[in-house]
């Protein structure tokens, strides 16, 4: 029972660590609305939008951490209000500690113009499915004292341990934006976890904690075809922080090519993460995302000079909204 209890509470720290310290998060956060902020459903010009995002994190150290996400959003506009329904699935699998989390999410939005600001409210609610391979990890029952060596044929006794859990989550989230002059300002909030839904590894289940998501960002226009795009996030998790600020370049050639470049950096209240180099390109309503993260913490020799790649991919598709205006008159 002692040598159990103390696995058991091995597994639930590693646990720990992988759920909360290393959340799913995103460099390039503001192409996927879905798992920023609900209340950004459908916060785009087009009618359809359909984005893909794949994180690769730490590749130098096997297995790597792997985040993978696809969403769909649409957009139904009531003039000069709009609402907004969508759907996203995520993959995230921390192979080091054998966890994989898959959500499958639906999301809706409502704007309201008042004077030229854009006031957004958001809901999201799924189903989020966790589970954790022990077949694959060692535990101390194991070791064999006579012979001074791991035997991976003995019994790990952790056979009546959960290995997989599933519960409701449901997110809420509110946004605004609003035009002065040639700069376009935006920020929001995003609150996950609201129902405080219960998980856990056996029988040592606790209250998934309150997530916090704060974003903002500028939009300023140089020139008829060029902006500059500052843009900060912020997210606390219990004791976890990740902050990220950043400035992104944008030049627009003609109606179908734009490029974009941008750096970064990210970090938390106690220790730098990562340097960020992001470029970019769109075609047409074809937008191509690629970001490079150059770790630069001193918290651990595993992790210093470690690096994580991510790419996104989205496409929109026009509006089928007319902005012409119909004046009645009578026929004869």
């Amino acid at each position: 029972m002692k040598m159990k209890f103390i696995s058991t509470f091995c597994i639930l720290f590693l646990i720990n660590i992988a759920a909360i310290a290393q959340d799913i998060h995103l460099t390039q956060y503001y192409t996927s609305n879905l798992s920023l902020n609900p209340a950004y459903t459908a916060n785009f010009d087009g009618d359809i939008k359909v984005s893909a995002n794949s994180r690769n994190q730490w590749s130098q150290i096997s297995p790597a951490m792997k985040t993978n996400m696809i969403s769909v959003e649409k957009k139904f506009l009531r003039r000069p209000n709009e609402f907004g329904l969508g759907v996203i699935i995520i993959n995230d699998q921390v192979s080091s500690y054998f966890l994989h989390t898959n959500k499958f999410l639906l999301s809706g939005s409502y704007q309201k113009n008042y004077k030229g600001h854009l006031f957004r409210f958001g809901l999201q609610s799924g189903v989020v499915m966790r589970n954790i391979n022990t077949n694959d990890q060692t535990f101390p029952s194991q070791w064999d004292y006579q012979l001074g060596a791991y035997d991976p044929t003995a019994n790990s006794n952790e056979g009546s341990l959960k290995n997989s859990w599933h519960y409701i989550d449901l997110n809420a989230g509110v946004a605004w934006a609003h035009l002065f002059g040639k700069v376009k300002l935006s920020a929001g909030y995003a609150l996950f976890n609201i129902n405080r839904p219960i998980e856990g590894y056996g029988s040592a289940n606790k209250a998934v904690p309150f997530r916090h998501v704060f974003n903002a960002s500028a939009v300023y226009f140089i020139a008829p075809k060029i902006s500059l795009i500052p843009h900060l996030f912020y997210m606390n998790s219990a004791t976890a922080t990740d902050f990220m600020i950043g400035i992104n370049a944008n030049k627009k050639f003609n109606d179908n090519l734009g490029v974009l470049i941008g750096t970064g950096y990210r970090g938390s209240t106690v220790n730098s993460d990562a340097a960020i180099v992001v470029a970019g390109f769109n075609y047409n309503r074809l937008a191509f995302g690629l970001s490079w993260d150059f770790n630069v913490s001193t918290l651990s020799q595993n992790t210093k000079n470690k690096s994580a790649w991510e790419v996104s991919l989205t496409y929109t598709t026009p509006s089928r909204a007319s902005n012409k205006v119909t004046l009645p008159c009578d026929r004869y």
